[in-house]
């Protein structure tokens, strides 16, 4: 998800990005999201948190406006920043317009574009040029947080079973994103199914009930462009052909 965070006074400029940002929607199946895609009669509130924790990307419109906006330096901004800290989140702010950003946390953070001229007092062609720039900053960022990582603080803790919600992914995927199980003591691996992009989360299953305490399980996730059908409890053979894959978890069953 790549949230725009914008203030209402200025709609205008989120979209234009949005329209500069197509292509990236249609062909690089980058979802955005900001609070005009909020539905009538939403709790607008929670809407708008449940799609930050889904968030890898976020444009912040920088603005005297966005500066004066309550909700967003009281609650959006400090979620973004600490989300930035602690998952990786990657922040690309613009300047819209002259303000005081340096008196705020921002001022900490590299601007995706020069600040020397905001955006609005750019040429209308200067201004497709630095929201095409931008566009590019957001599809790199968005390629760079593909490869999956898993949650390695899951590594050598014990498990039932089945493990049901099991947060396998140390951030939420940006896509669909594989996940495999084998034993310590057999080279095969099996599907647990995928986490879906904006997710994190997936039951699997460590063996059966005769499986002896302490066995250890490997655990992978890879996404891929090859379809990975339903196996129905049988080992995967051949493995897909993956795009990236991280391993290194293991986990050991009580």
């Amino acid at each position: 998800m790549t949230f725009v965070s914008y203030s209402h006074r200025d709609l205008e400029w989120c979209q234009d990005l949005l329209v500069m940002a197509a292509p990236l929607m249609k062909y690089g199946s980058i979802q955005f999201f900001s609070d005009s895609d909020i539905a009538a009669g939403s709790a607008w509130r929670t809407t708008i948190q449940k799609n930050l924790d889904k968030t890898v990307v976020a444009v912040l419109l920088v603005s005297r406006h966005f500066l004066k906006s309550p909700f967003i330096m009281d609650t959006e901004l400090p979620y973004i920043l600490d989300a930035c800290k602690k998952r990786e989140l990657t922040v690309l702010w613009v300047l819209v317009s002259e303000c005081l950003y340096k008196k705020t946390p921002l001022r900490e953070i590299q601007a995706a574009l020069p600040t020397s001229t905001p955006l609005e007092a750019m040429s209308k062609a200067n201004r497709s040029t630095a929201l095409k720039t931008l566009c590019e900053k957001i599809d790199s960022a968005w390629s760079q947080s593909e490869p999956p990582k898993l949650n390695l603080s899951l590594h050598g803790k014990k498990v039932q079973q089945k493990m049901e919600n099991l947060k396998i992914l140390a951030r939420p995927a940006t896509r669909r994103t594989e996940i495999f199980i084998r034993s310590d003591n057999s080279g095969d691996w099996y599907h647990q199914g995928p986490v879906l992009p904006g997710h994190d989360t997936r039951t699997c299953h460590f063996g059966s009930l005769k499986t002896t305490p302490g066995t250890g399980f490997h655990m992978m996730a890879m996404t891929t462009d090859s379809s990975v059908p339903d196996q129905r409890g049988k080992p995967m053979k051949p493995m897909p052909t993956y795009r990236f894959r991280a391993d290194g978890l293991r986990v050991i069953r009580a």
